[in-house]
């Protein structure tokens, strides 16, 4: 193009320029009024769009997640504090009570903060990016030693209270009835069976906590009306109950109980092991720290202020009779038959939430080895999902190998093939040799075998519907059973307090911050106090656990 010609389009353009600047000048008002309705018209879409998109997308609002959460964290716990207050003193067991409740809901923030920043947002996942495969393997091992304790709990209070409570309820305490639903009562243990199986293995076969937003609703209304007629029995029946000694010896005097007992206090608030599945169960746009930090306080408030209440009022009328399993030292009458049948609602309701956890756990600890990285092929997956016929076998040929019916509901048609690239279809299928491939027979029972094809395609945590009842059966049996078996609630809040519930919700927050985040106050106040705590408290409880078995 010559000279001329360049500054002719220069012209032209500098030309349009002014025009068009002269034009919109003209029409300046006309067109301010059009873009103005044009953008609240925008603007109105766009909000129309939010909210159909927030009412319609997947997952809990924070109010949900905070009745979740709450739920998760209130359970046997907060029944055996009073047995905890008795053995360790008034005042020091409540100021225990409320520094634990607040180191606590500063370590959930921590681990959420520590959370964000890294691409596996669940605890093993972090320790792994502060510790190496060492962390993961700590954080896996007590989180499952955890949570499974939790679950033993919660079953040895259903056990403990709920055929006495409706026994008593329903046919008194001098019935001469021998109906076969009286005679079931009378066995705690095979009664705790048929509750298990018929109400709590029904809720743990749900694949997330979403679903039971509307239950944690009960489980804390429950607990509150457990408060309420605690609170009732010791202003309304002042003859229940033991009378005070002194004020310095009831609220004052530290008692020696006080180093078993700091199990049951961290036991009471340490909800670690679900902080994850809380966090991911809120809707995608509500995934916020600040959101996050708006559920644990307020979850974490009303799990203290009901724990403490209950405790509290429980101690005020037995004083240092209290036993851990408070109801087992109130006389029988109907108002405790139905505080008993409420803590055992509240026990089957919350009993998903730490099943989940460990549910989990042991798809991570025994079916990932098996598969490798499962969220990438990898030539080791590759291997793992087909051992070839040959040496000639491909991760292309297996995705796009012949798929029979059996095989449709394993693997996904509409999936491409490594590399974008589809297998050509056989114009005359009569041509291909028979030998090509493996029946479909075989083909069918190889992908049942195959570990890969065990997980879900869209989450690599959870077990396709098979491996899903079989997993959470054999746990939930597990479970119940070794409950039925279990000869104290208080010695299991103790032990699995202490030891793993100190690691899970103050050692490893406090080294993850210092590791991922460098030095702070905060973060080795949590691993002070983390480790003091369990060092001295497991000593002690297993000290009593092996006094009590004797």
């Amino acid at each position: 193009m010559s000279s001329s010609d360049d500054r002719r389009g220069i012209l032209g353009s500098e030309s349009e320029q002014i025009l068009s600047t002269s034009y919109y000048k003209g029409y300046g008002s006309t067109m301010q009024q059009e873009t103005a309705s044009i953008s609240d018209s925008d603007a109105e879409n766009d909000v129309d769009e939010d909210r159909v998109e927030e009412t319609t997308t997947p997952g809990s609002s924070i109010a949900g997640a905070t009745f979740n959460f709450t739920n998760s964290i209130i359970g046997a716990g907060a029944i055996g504090l009073g047995g905890a207050i008795a053995v360790s003193g008034g005042l020091i067991s409540i100021a225990l009570i409320i520094f634990f409740g607040l180191l606590t809901k500063l370590s959930l923030d921590l681990v959420i903060r520590l959370s964000l920043g890294i691409q596996d947002q669940s605890y093993e996942g972090l320790a792994a990016e502060g510790l190496g495969r060492a962390g993961r393997v700590i954080v896996l091992v007590c989180k499952l030693f955890y949570a499974f304790g939790c679950l033993v709990a919660y079953i040895v209070v259903i056990k403990d209270n709920l055929a006495p409570a409706l026994d008593h309820l329903i046919f008194g305490s001098k019935s001469t009835s021998k109906t076969w639903f009286h005679d079931i009562l009378e066995e705690p243990s095979s009664f705790t069976w048929i509750i298990s199986l018929s109400m709590i293995l029904p809720l743990c076969l749900l694949r997330d906590m979403t679903p039971l937003a509307s239950f944690s609703i009960i489980s804390l209304v429950s607990m509150v009306s457990i408060v309420a007629i605690v609170i009732y029995i010791y202003f309304g029946c002042p003859d229940i109950g033991e009378p005070s000694t002194s004020f310095s010896k009831d609220w004052l005097e530290i008692r020696p109980g006080i180093f078993e007992s700091l199990g049951t206090f961290v036991f009471t608030f340490v909800s670690q092991h679900t902080v994850h599945l809380v966090f991911g169960s809120l809707k995608p746009n509500l995934r916020t720290l600040n959101n996050f930090k708006t559920v644990s306080s307020w979850a974490l408030f009303s799990a203290t202020t009901i724990s403490v209440s209950v405790g509290l009022f429980v101690y005020m009328t037995f004083w240092d009779k209290t036993k851990s399993d408070i109801f087992d030292i109130y006389p029988q009458g109907w108002m405790i038959d139905v505080a008993k049948i409420l803590l055992c609602i509240t026990m089957v309701l919350t009993f998903p939430l730490p099943f989940f956890t460990c549910r989990e756990l042991l798809i991570v600890v025994l079916v990932h080895p098996c598969i490798g990285d499962s969220s990438t092929t990898t030539e080791v997956d590759a291997e793992l999902v087909c051992p070839c016929i040959g040496d000639n076998c491909t991760t292309t040929e297996i995705d796009a190998g012949p798929q029979s019916e059996l095989l449709e509901p394993l693997l996904d048609p509409t999936e491409d093939v490594e590399g974008g690239n589809e297998t050509p279809e056989s114009d005359d299928d009569d041509d291909a040799p028979a030998t090509t491939s493996e029946s479909s027979i075989l083909s069918y029972l190889k992908g049942i075998v195959t570990p890969r094809n065990w997980l879900l395609p869209e989450d690599n945590r959870q077990l396709r519907l098979f491996g899903h009842v079989l997993l959470t059966a054999s746990l939930w049996f597990f479970c119940t059973g070794l409950a039925i078996a279990a000869p104290n609630l208080g010695d299991v809040l103790d032990l699995v307090g202490c030891f793993s519930g100190t690691i899970i919700a103050f050692i490893l927050p406090g080294l993850l911050a210092m590791r991922l985040e460098g030095y702070s106050h905060l973060a080795l106040l949590i691993l002070m106090v983390g480790a003091s705590v369990g060092t001295i408290g497991t000593y002690f409880s297993v000290q009593k656990l092996y006094i009590d078995l004797a």
